[in-house]
């Protein structure tokens, strides 16, 4: 007979395994459920911070009560620059705003607690004295503003404000905003003071949280990469006429054996009697065509627009004889303009175009109806001195170095990229593909793993669904897609959309969020095929269950077989599993790697770091094999229709404090001084044998 005390220990055996398992199942069963089906991807999406409208089936976007702009390369409206010397202060213990330092008064303290800085930049660059700094920062401007001529305003313009912001003006808040990658508008007519001085305040926070895009995954998160801040782009006023357009998107369609180039137009025109002009210029410079565009009419609340009106707009066919298509390493653009006139007022814009049509035929990528092989490599905004600022100079060297790889396809990870390095990689015909940072969104358990930590810490609010049916959160996803298409749509280079990175999509209702995200692009740009980066988990159970093949056009997948996990051999096996489960999508090997320090070679012997299993050199002698055997695989493979390793250059990210190169992933076939690594080199070569 078992006594009592001695049968304990096996019952706590058997109880402990048994609450485990209801712990688990019960984050996986019970979870917040959303009914998509209601959640509008178009018209009639609302959010915190935006509204969706349609005119005559074109859909726009109406944030901080102005339709949300194209980008226009060229224009008629006077441009002030407010780039340059800006006051800075730091804000880690959140006294600003009860303080006011959002006034117009000059603010206590300005000569010791206040520091000149450059506007744009990042306050806390690899290089610099505040890598670590989390949190609140304060950016002043004093500047004076020319009187507006009559039936014009002032837009305030700003690229790319990290990662969120309040905008004071003359003591005035004009609006909060969330998200840091694509440009947001303002209207400060109102509020402009005429040949006086002007205070423009920005309160900016670089920290994630629950629903921003990128998320926390976890409360001891930060993503892949280093959180910048601050005011990292351009910053600028516009004189504006009232009639003014703001969205203008062309798309090559096929009537017969003719090309034609559609353009729908928007204007936001208070005055019933604008008129919109079309003209066209071949990329011989030649006129091709032009037209009168017929305009309708949305009438919009005075409420919904800070200066009133409404929104009037159409569509023009341009019927082209013998057009020239923007193809890859032949990029003809076309230039089309756009011109309003009323009441003495008119405005004019222009942006260039490419010619093309791009189709997913069973395994294939066609693009111009020839089958696609993507060359790629992924790309980070990072520079050790800039962060993710980027100057003319910083972008040729790392453009040159993708065209001297040989490389036809950038994958702009994991969000969208300065404007000005998506037209110069449409103006030297390589082709890429733009991101949300939707970014591990459900999955920080991974991380929870790799760190070995206690069961106690496990991330259970956030797992899986818990964080992906988060409404807040993919109402800002939602937001962000649509402004990195809006901004972009005019660009031939982008090859897909992708609407997030690793995130978690297992089983039928994870794979639904990211048919959810592709309905919004699709319904803004139903020409282009849409994908997201799956995460590999080297779990069958899991990576069975992915399921954004379901939805996505393009099944993009990361995996580090013979780094993280497995040997590099396996990753051929793997693509063949996920080709028998969707098995007339084309792959693309979105992202593999393995890390080398410059210099490091096999002899070295092994490095004890970060994330790795023991055994790692760090070598480039094993950096360049991985990625060669990967190159063998999938060539192998015709499913597989393209590859972007990670990454171009080493990058700044504090994931790896023990890297032969502290905060470094190393990753890079370069270096952070973009010296090229052995796997450079070897890629250049495979690169140049690939027709």
């Amino acid at each position: 007979m078992i006594s009592g005390s001695s049968s304990m220990p096996v019952l706590i055996l058997l109880f402990i395994p048994a609450l485990l398992i209801l712990f688990f199942a019960s984050i996986f069963l019970f979870y917040p459920h959303l009914n998509y089906s209601k959640m509008p991807v178009a018209k009639g999406a609302q959010g915190d911070q935006f509204e969706v409208r349609s005119l005559n089936g074109i859909p726009y976007l109406l944030t901080n009560n102005l339709p949300y702009s194209t980008h226009f390369e060229e224009s008629r409206r006077a441009r002030q620059s407010l780039a340059g010397e800006w006051m800075f202060r730091t804000d880690p213990e959140n006294r600003g705003l009860k303080e006011c330092w959002f006034t117009s008064e000059k603010p206590d303290g300005e000569s010791s607690d206040w520091e000149q800085t450059a506007v744009p930049s990042v306050f806390n660059a690899a290089s610099g004295e505040r890598t670590s700094y989390a949190g609140f920062c304060w950016y002043r401007k004093i500047f004076k503003r020319d009187s507006v001529p009559e039936g014009f305003w002032s837009r305030l313009c700003f690229e790319g404000v990290l990662l969120r912001s309040e905008v004071y003006l003359n003591g005035h808040k004009l609006c909060e905003r969330e998200g840091g990658y694509t440009p947001f508008f303002l209207n400060a007519s109102d509020h402009l003071k005429v040949d006086e001085d002007n205070v423009l305040v920005l309160r900016v926070d670089n920290r994630s949280n629950w629903e921003s895009i990128p998320p926390l995954a976890r409360k001891e998160h930060n993503p892949g990469w280093h959180m910048y801040g601050g005011i990292y782009r351009d910053v600028y006023f516009e004189t504006v006429p009232e009639n003014y357009i703001f969205k203008a998107v062309a798309r090559t369609l096929s009537d017969g054996d003719k090309t034609v180039l559609g353009l729908d137009v928007l204007v936001h025109a208070p005055d019933s009697t604008c008129r919109i002009d079309v003209s066209l210029i071949d990329p011989e410079g030649n006129s091709c065509g032009g037209t009168l565009l017929n305009a309708e009419l949305d009438s919009i609340d005075q409420g919904k627009l800070s200066s009133g009106g409404a929104v009037r707009g159409g569509h023009c066919d341009l019927i082209l004889d013998n057009p020239l298509f923007w193809n890859p390493g032949d990029p003809a653009l076309y230039t089309v303009l756009i011109e309003t006139a009323s009441a003495g007022h008119s405005d004019r814009v222009s942006f260039k175009t490419g010619l093309k049509s791009i189709e997913i035929e069973n395994e294939k990528i066609l693009f111009n109806g020839e089958s696609l092989f993507l060359k790629g490599i992924s790309k980070h905004e990072d520079d050790p001195e800039l962060g993710s600022s980027q100057t003319e100079e910083s972008l040729n060297r790392d453009l040159g170095l993708v065209e001297e790889l040989g490389a036809n396809y950038i994958r702009t990870a994991h969000y969208p990229h300065d404007v000005r390095e998506m037209l110069s990689i449409r103006d030297r015909g390589l082709l890429c593909s733009e991101e949300i940072p939707m970014y591990q969104t459900g999955t920080g358990f991974t991380a929870w793993f790799e760190e070995k930590q206690s069961i106690l810490r496990f991330p259970a609010k956030v797992f899986g669904m818990h964080q992906m049916n988060y409404r807040p959160l993919l109402q800002n996803a939602q937001k962000q897609l649509i402004e990195m298409i809006e901004r972009d749509i005019n660009n031939p280079a982008i090859l897909f959309w992708s609407a997030g990175n690793e995130c978690y999509t297992l089983f039928k209702n994870g794979g639904r969020v990211f048919g959810w995200l592709r309905s919004v692009a699709k319904a803004f740009d139903p020409s282009r095929p849409v994908s997201m980066a799956e995460l590999t988990y080297d779990i069958p159970f899991f990576d069975n269950n992915r399921r954004t093949g379901d939805h996505m056009d393009i099944i993009s997948i990361n995996a580090y077989y013979g780094w993280y996990y497995g040997k590099h051999t396996d990753i051929g096996s793997h693509l063949d599993k996920l080709h028998s489960l969707f098995p007339d999508k084309p792959i693309i090997m979105s992202e593999f790697g393995a890390a080398a320090a410059p210099g490091r070679s096999e002899a070295d012997g092994v490095w004890k770091a970060d994330r790795v299993a023991w055994g790692k050199t760090y070598s480039e002698e094993y950096q360049g094999e991985l990625i060669e055997s990967y190159l063998k695989q999938i060539i192998e493979r015709p499913f597989v229709r393209g590859l972007s390793p990670w990454v171009l250059s080493d990058f700044y990210n504090t994931w790896f404090p023990e890297n032969p190169v502290p905060n470094y992933n190393l990753k890079g076939i370069t270096s952070k001084e973009r010296k090229p690594k052995r796997a450079f080199h070897f890629l250049k070569d495979a690169y140049s044998r690939i027709k």
